[in-house]
């Protein structure tokens, strides 16, 4: 075993000396070794002070997004349950030991199905879910778990309150946008939606909120406007109508899907709506996990596809 461990060491030596120094073509990169292991793409860190860092983790075929700030972390979201721990393997590269703050966009499995697990391994503080009637509470495996793992693990459960705004520090706050009705025949209507300002820079996260929460929200007037929008419902045609597109006005829309997924998403309508408002179109299911570094003036850009890093100035 100590020869193994050895030889082991010595070749990830090598490794790093050629990412490095070297560049031998045909040597396997340190990103390389790491995929060969499972542990998939070790994501950048922001440690400069007034810096936050907003990840869209690749979980396939649903949603988690990540909020880091220099006192506060977030998460929204988090997968099928086969992807705990993939995103438990994700907070530990980032150093993520606790959660402050955890958004349950809506009980569906791809956004809330490794939730339970996720509650039993980490502790979370907060946990902020959509208040939905009695007779649509579903009566899933995953909603019920992540029900008792709340109660068991002494976390402070609440619902969405509207209009609501959580503070993160460094000059960053999360406002609850939605839900603004409690009469939707669609759980995805239900979706908690937020609002990240940092700064000049913002965020605008949507859960699977389809055109009726849209127009809903647009009829309250709630300021939208967002450099990067988290496209609902994993680019499904139906949401992301002009109208709202239009209101949030964003340089950049993430979609959140797994290649070859069998609902065909993102759909064609909406990949043409959003050229329509000509923003920029990132999607996990192409560039793996994407992280965004804000200062409150400008964005960076970090994924696996793009390997390295991309500067655009912030509106």
């Amino acid at each position: 075993m100590t020869v193994i461990i050895a030889i082991a060491a010595i070749f990830m030596t090598f490794v790093l000396i050629n990412d490095n120094v070297l560049h031998i073509e045909g040597v396997p990169t340190t990103r390389d070794v790491l995929k060969a292991l499972g542990f998939g793409e070790q994501p950048n860190v922001a440690t400069v002070e007034g810096e936050i860092s907003v990840y869209f983790v690749d979980v396939g075929q649903g949603d988690c997004e990540l909020i880091v700030t220099p006192d506060y972390t977030v998460m929204i979201d988090c997968g099928e349950r086969d992807k705990h721990d993939d995103v438990l393997r994700y907070l530990g590269y980032l150093g993520i030991e606790r959660l402050d703050y955890v958004i349950a966009t809506h009980p569906h499995s791809d956004h809330i199905g490794g939730m339970a697990d996720i509650l039993r391994e980490i502790p979370v503080k907060r946990l902020i879910m959509p208040y939905i009637p009695d007779d649509m509470l579903p009566s899933t495996a995953c909603y019920n778990k992540m029900m008792e793992e709340i109660a068991n693990n002494n976390v402070v459960g609440s619902y969405a309150n509207t209009g609501e705004q959580i503070y993160l520090g460094a000059g960053t706050y999360l406002e609850i946008v939605a839900p603004v009705s409690e009469d939707y025949d669609d759980l995805n209507d239900y979706s908690v939606v937020a609002r990240l300002v940092h700064g000049e820079n913002s965020f605008l996260f949507t859960g699977d909120i389809e055109k009726p929460a849209e127009q809903d929200i647009l009829e309250t007037g709630v300021f939208l406007e967002a450099d990067v929008l988290k496209a609902a419902h994993h680019g499904s045609s139906t949401s992301s109508s002009v109208d709202f597109l239009k209101a949030v006005n964003p340089k950049y829309a993430v979609i959140c899907a797994a290649e070859g997924n069998s609902y065909g998403h993102p759909h064609r309508e909406t990949l043409q709506n959003l050229e329509k408002i000509g923003c920029e179109v990132l999607m996990t299911m192409e560039e793996g996990s994407i992280q965004f570094v804000s200062d409150g003036e400008t964005l960076k850009i970090y994924s696996a596809e793009r390997g390295g890093l991309t500067e655009s100035e912030a509106a």
